[in-house]
């Protein structure tokens, strides 16, 4: 229910993810959620300020398109509530905009699509400044079979064989369907620190499943390794078994790029 005590506002926020324990409130622990809730109900003096994020992200995985919707007692200007806030979290949290929405919007239930991005940067030796944003791989990776890869996963199926946290196992029962618009690869010179390439992976969803981007491109790095076809994506497919699939790729290279809504 919305509070009909405040106003109904839409934050639209960015994090490195390297300090939080995932962006959704747990105990003892630094998170998003307890960081952002807990100087909002400071600046408005509000103890009962509750926020909702649009999408759930896990340790170490980060964001610039993450949106969070709550109701507010702030009767003056967004922009300094934002300045506010943005003053007073820590660095690696920042908040971009504040806005008033209507009651009925939610960041979670309102959202039309989600888009994730995950960059992998192949050299031969590890990268240094960009440890914690990317996953390093040393070469070969081939970006025709990742591409050719990623064109398995267009349209509405079944990823129940790149779920986690329990949705991956035939026993589970929640819907493991969504429908995937984009799933496409791109690559471009590195020469931040020496020779390299950055391999980006950019997905589009309606919805995703715990891990489920980590977990598909962990299935698509090996085949750009040549350690798989890319026909290997099509029998994970119709596994339907996490267990079947490799390992997920580590948090590091994901970022929640873009929420889209129909309108606010």
């Amino acid at each position: 229910m919305v509070r009909q005590d405040g106003r109904h506002v839409r934050i639209d926020l960015g994090y490195n993810g390297r300090a939080f324990y995932g962006s959704q409130r747990q105990a003892q622990v630094r998170t998003v959620q307890q960081e952002l809730e807990t100087v909002l109900r400071q600046v408005t003096r509000d103890s009962d300020a509750r926020l909702a994020f649009a999408g759930r992200t896990d340790r170490g995985v980060h964001a610039v398109g993450q949106v969070a919707s709550g109701t507010v007692r702030w009767p003056g200007e967004l922009e300094r509530l934002r300045f506010a806030l943005d003053r007073l979290t820590e660095q690696d949290l920042t908040v971009y905009r504040v806005t008033d929405v209507d009651p009925a919007f939610h960041a979670r239930f309102s959202a039309r699509s989600r888009e994730y991005r995950y960059r992998i940067f192949v050299s031969n030796h590890a990268p240094v400044l960009l440890q914690g944003l990317v996953w390093w791989i040393r070469p070969p990776l081939d970006i025709d079979r990742l591409q050719d890869a990623g064109s398995r996963l267009i349209g509405d199926r079944d990823f129940r064989s790149f779920a986690g946290a329990g949705t991956g196992s035939g026993s589970s029962e929640l819907t493991t369907r969504r429908h995937l618009d984009i799933a496409e690869w791109s690559s471009w010179s590195a020469t931040l620190e020496g020779s390299g390439e950055m391999y980006e992976f950019r997905v589009r969803a309606n919805a995703f499943l715990p891990h489920m981007v980590r977990n598909l491109v962990g299935a698509q790095v090996e085949v750009g390794t040549g350690r798989q076809s890319p026909a290997f994506v099509d029998d994970l497919m119709s596994a339907r078994d996490r267990r079947q699939a490799p390992k997920a790729a580590p948090p590091d290279g994901l970022t929640l790029w873009a929420v889209e809504y129909d309108e606010t």
